[in-house]
């Protein structure tokens, strides 16, 4: 008879050949089976003849014969109808999303790299349900937020957490409130630091939104978490493979501008203003299309390079990228160097490492933005003169009107945009070295111990360099800050160097054990985790000699240094508890308990908040089970709390602020104290379904989540009577409910065409509950241009726009001044829009013909509304289209303001106003005609086309063992209801808090269309 052993092997992915804990390994036709634990590694009793079965969500079911070796070790290979079933979710861990309770999504990297992205963030916009992605500019370096499933802080961050490979690393952009000039986010953009990493270094992405999930990382992670995995070394002979990408960029949509009208006031010419309210230029007049003639070609290169190999015992893999991006306008660009070593190696038979270290250069030369930036002095500039003449004869520089420092001054002589980019400076030089260390020691097969440490630190140096014959604004400490001019300045240089590191370090003990039909993973550990960030500014102006651009050239009496120095410090202590019965049923729960140096001051300076989940696992059932319709089918529930420091240290007690003017030393700062304060506490509730038919032909996931955020800390004005201007406060309470829906399928697979596609849903709405006692809270940085803002109340959405809008008697009408006939505005800031969509949709499909493929995304918005400030500034100045009907007279319709407005019989107004010689009708116009309602849009983000080099090609050589080509284009066309040149805008930088300014569109290039082309090899 056969006589019973023991099998031992371990199981592995073909993706990354990490191990696959909670692989099923059961004897075929028999009842034992076992599950690997976290190491991937199993021990099951059979005997010689039978079949081993091994199996796992997302991979292809593998059987191995049981004959006479007692080591069976097996590689699973994932499902090419379902990659997303094997997730990494806290500090590196790799789970199946059989055991996971909430929801998380997967991108593959290969997908983010296709896109050829200077940032590969943009490229998550469509992919990731629940997600929304704004770039600040069309221009190289420039930042962009993300936002998972909406607002969820009125005064704080509510960008997710990055992490790469289990340790947690920076990407927050600098915020020019830490310059010497103390300015809002609004004149200059500063890079988010992930976009620093190598797109072609990341194995996949996952994005955890629920705060279920994200709850393991603390505080950072209220607004979720992106877990990024690396590629890694595999065994076997070296690899050496190569790629590149040549881009073109081209804007390609701008703003309606009349040609008909020349500069001058109420019909009458003046060459000495700017404003277009003149006669119509004589027939014959030339003119130009200034603001395209400005735009330039985009070239972008990128070379990466990487060689990987190694054995059973130790991997390696280096890997390199260069880039330069030129941009759409001139001077503009990006160029990044990046250098990526990594390993593992089996130091002894129960000891395990891996490490990393990544090294970055990037040097961005930037365009300023906002008013006065290089884009609105574009949209200004006289149709009858050619913008690009900008010098004259001798080389000096060549101006319309006389340069003026009179801020309010219509007339004043705007830069010419070509000009101000090749003279004003704003340059930023940051090395960054990042990098970690992954010890895993399993004293037993049922235990493992695991430490993480790492680094993140980047050294950034920054010149912002203002001529002194410049008329544009920049904030001026010597002036209380207050805008300024170049002309007015005599010359500014605005310096700073930012010193940034973020240490942490991770040790947890991971319990993996089977109990009958219990498997049990008990995870107990503690993380550390400190960021410090040393600002120092340099501000000078006054200029001795023209155009030398250094801060020993300005006056010493105007030059003023400033120092910050930032410290955060947290230390969380996390337990995990995973049950799962019979793969049935599966129970996790998370509690953290974190101190934070930002509360430090406060009786709750250390917070709890657990989490807990279930999931129901039906097709397990029997008569479910082995099901050739319904494959596979979850139902789970989570509930869960996370808590959240304050914004930035320092807020708790009142602090001394460095002084800039002459005599220097310390005042008290501008934050008043509140020892009172207490961390905010948010929670979720989350219901989910995941369903997949026909053996993942079909697929289903469908989240319903609900958000409540409560006793939110953010920084309302005080009256100025109590000796401060601002306070940290616990006061308001905002909700999100949405659901979100991912559909997959691949219609059609055979041997020669596949059709792969998927389909992203996400409908969100937020609400402002209660604002504690203030009636209006807005953020000062989205104050952008004229009188329009992002202002909330209670009751409205967090992400409202507010401006003045038309005062109107008690019917509703709308009042007119009896004197000019105008309308009259209600000076005072009342709910005018709402920039939350009513749904997005990510349209993806893939094509593949033998070695053909053809992948494209289409990107749909329905709603949500945008204030078109450039339209706005276009009309008070005469150049917009709107108001080339200037000469036909027009009554404003509504009722005169004469006393009789709420009578019974108010007086209707029958004034006539011809505009043409009455500009205050376009000058004088409301903000609120400017916010456009239900803007829709569908954008082609990326598609690509590559083909694959068949391999009965390759081997007539011995030099490539792959090759492709491709082409791609980003952007290649939006069609839209939005009259201005692109609907998906941020008027200020990713650092600005709150909802952010996503949806104002005022100085901000738009995104270029982009065609690249390259090849890849592999040697």
């Amino acid at each position: 008879m056969a006589q019973t052993k023991t099998i031992t092997g371990t199981v592995i992915s073909s993706d990354d050949n990490l191990a696959l804990p909670g692989v099923t390994v059961k004897v075929k036709g028999g009842t034992a089976a076992v599950s690997t634990d976290v190491k991937g590694k199993y021990s099951i009793n059979a005997t010689a003849g039978q079949t081993l079965v091994f199996s796992f969500i997302g991979t292809i079911t593998q059987e191995r014969l049981v004959g006479a070796d007692d080591v069976i070790n097996v590689t699973l290979q994932s499902d090419v109808r379902n990659l997303k079933e094997a997730v990494v979710t806290g500090f590196g861990v790799k789970q199946s999303r059989r055991d996971l309770t909430s929801s998380v999504q997967t991108v593959k990297g290969s997908d983010i790299q296709a896109t050829r992205r200077e940032n590969f963030v943009t490229a998550l916009q469509g992919r990731v349900a629940g997600a929304n992605v704004t770039s600040t500019s069309g221009l190289p370096g420039a930042s962009a937020s993300i936002v998972l499933r909406g607002i969820t802080s009125i005064g704080g961050s509510n960008q997710p957490l990055f992490v790469i490979d289990g340790i947690r690393v920076q990407n927050e952009p600098l915020s020019q409130s830490a310059l010497a000039s103390n300015g809002d986010n609004r004149r200059s953009d500063f890079t988010n630091r992930i976009a620093d990493l190598n797109p072609d270094d990341i194995e996949s992405l996952s994005v955890l939104k629920g705060a279920d999930a994200a709850a393991v990382y603390g505080s950072d992670a209220a607004g979720g978490a992106i877990v990024i995995t690396t590629k890694k070394g595999k065994s076997g002979s070296g690899a050496l493979s190569y790629d590149n990408a040549f881009s073109y960029s081209n804007a390609y949509r701008f703003p309606q501008i009349q040609n008909v009208y020349g500069t001058g006031t109420n019909g009458f010419s003046n060459p000495l203003v700017r404003t277009a309210f003149g006669p119509a230029y004589a027939a014959g007049t030339q003119t130009y299309k200034n603001l395209q003639n400005v735009f330039q070609q985009g070239f972008s290169q990128q070379h990466n390079l990487a060689l990987e190999g190694g054995n059973e015992t130790a991997t390696y893999r280096v890997s390199t990228q260069y880039r330069h991006t030129s941009g759409i306008l001139p001077v503009a660009y990006n160029d990044k160097f990046s250098l990526r070593l990594s390993g593992s190696a089996k130091l002894a038979p129960k000891l395990t490492s891996s490490a990393s270290f990544n090294y970055f250069s990037i040097d961005n030369r930037k365009l300023n933005k906002g008013n006065s930036g290089t884009y609105i002095s574009a949209l200004t500039w006289p149709t009858n003169d050619d913008v690009r003449n900008y010098l004259n004869p001798d080389g000096s520089r060549r101006t319309i009107i006389p340069a003026t420092t009179s801020l309010a001054d219509a007339s004043i002589d705007f830069d010419n945009p070509i000009w101000s980019a090749v003279n004003n400076v704003s340059r930023d030089k940051t090395n960054r070295g990042a990098g970690n260390v992954d010890l895993s020691y399993d004293p037993a097969e049922w235990i493992n111990l695991r430490g993480l440490f790492g680094i993140d630190f980047y050294d950034t140096n920054g010149n912002n360099f203002l001529s002194q014959y410049s008329s544009s604004y920049q904030n001026s400490p010597v002036n209380g800050f207050a805008g300024t001019s170049g002309v007015g300045a005599n010359g500014i240089i605005d310096n700073y160097t930012d010193v940034n590191l973020i240490t942490n370090g991770s040790l947890f003990a991971t319990i993996k054990k089977q109990f009958g039909d219990f498997r049990t993973t008990l995870a107990v550990g503690a993380e550390i985790f400190e960021n410090r960030d040393q600002v120092n500014g340099y501000y000078g102006q006054n200029f001795l000699q023209p155009n030398f651009n250094s801060i020993n050239n300005t006056t010493p009496t105007s030059q003023r240094a400033t120092s910050n120095l930032f410290v955060t410090r947290r230390i969380g202590q996390i337990v995990r508890l995973g049950v799962v019965w019979k793969e049935l049923f599966t129970l996790n729960a998370t509690g953290r308990y974190d101190y934070s140096s930002r509360l430090g001051g406060t009786n709750d300076y250390a917070y709890f908040y657990p989490s807990v989940g279930g999931g129901f696992n039906f097709t397990e059932l029997p008569g479910l089970k082995d099901g050739k319709v319904l494959t596979f089918g979850k139902i789970r529930f989570s509930y869960a709390g996370v808590g959240k420091d304050p914004y930035a240290p320092y807020k708790i007690n009142t602090s001394l602020l460095q002084q800039t003017t002459t005599g220097g030393g310390f005042a008290v700062d501008v934050t008043g104290a509140n020892p009172n304060l207490k961390p905010e506490k948010d929670y979720q509730i989350e219901l989910g379904t995941e369903l997949q038919f026909f053996n993942g032909r079909i697929g289903a996931e469908i989240n319903l989540y609900k958000y409540r955020a409560t006793d939110q800390i953010f920084d309302p004005r005080l009256s100025y009577g109590s000796g401060y201007i601002l306070a940290l406060v616990n006061g308001g309470e905002i909700q999100n409910k949405g659901i979100e829906i991912q559909l997959t399928g691949s219609p059609v697979k055979n041997s020669n065409f596949s059709w792969n596609t998927t389909v992203n849903f996400t409908l969100n709405r937020s609400k402002v509950i209660n604002l504690g006692s203030l009636p209006e809270y807005y953020n000062s940085d989205t104050f952008l241009y004229a009188n329009a803002r992002a202002s909330i109340f209670p009751g409205s959405s967090v992400s409202s726009i507010a401006s003045f809008s038309y005062a109107r008697n008690n019917a509703g009408q709308i009042l007119v001044d009896p004197t000019s006939g105008l309308p009259i505005s209600n000076s005072t800031f009342v709910t005018v829009g709402d920039r939350q969509p009513k749904f997005t949709i990510g349209f993806i499909n893939s094509f593949n013909y033998k070695g053909l493929n053809l992948s494209f995304l289409l990107d749909i918005r329905k709603g949500g509304d945008v204030f078109n400030g450039n339209e706005l500034f276009l009309t008070r100045y005469g150049l917009s289209a709107r108001t080339v009907n200037r000469e036909k007279p027009v009554v404003v319709p509504g009722v005169l303001r004469d006393g009789n407005e709420n009578s019974a019989t108010p007086t209707v107004n029958t004034i006539q106003v011809t505009p043409f010689y009455q500009n205050t009708y376009y000058t004088n116009t409301i903000e609120s005609d400017f916010v456009e309602h239900n803007i829709n849009w569908i954008r082609l983000r990326d598609v690509t086309l590559s083909y694959n080099l068949p391999a009965s090609l390759l081997k007539k050589q011995n030099v490539f063992k792959a090759a492709s080509v491709f082409a791609t284009g980003t952007d290649l066309f939006l069609i839209t209801n939005y009259t201005g040149a692109d609907p998906d805008v941020n008027a200020n930088n990713a650092s600005t808090r709150g909802s952010g300014s996503g949806g104002f569109d005022y100085g901000t290039v738009p995104t270029p269309r982009t065609i690249s082309f390259g090849l890849r090899v592999k040697l």
